[in-house]
């Protein structure tokens, strides 16, 4: 069995939920509190999510996503 490196570390599909959990960081980190997802989506709530981490994180900027 052989396996191709460069299909495994190439780029892949963008998971909307995981960047929408980086955009809840990134937000805390820098001061925003506003979230542009639609009220009660799951992408909004993936948001909190991130924003809800970074908050309780000891070290939200070095560990920023």
């Amino acid at each position: 069995m052989t396996l191709d490196l460069m299909r495994l570390l190439g780029p892949s599909r963008r998971d909307p939920i995981w960047e929408a959990e980086k955009q809840g960081w990134r937000g805390y980190v820098l001061g925003s509190t506003g979230c542009h997802y639609r009220r009660g989506s799951r992408l909004a709530d993936a948001w909190q999510r991130g924003f809800a981490a970074a908050a309780r994180s000891s070290d939200p900027v070095g560990l920023m996503l």
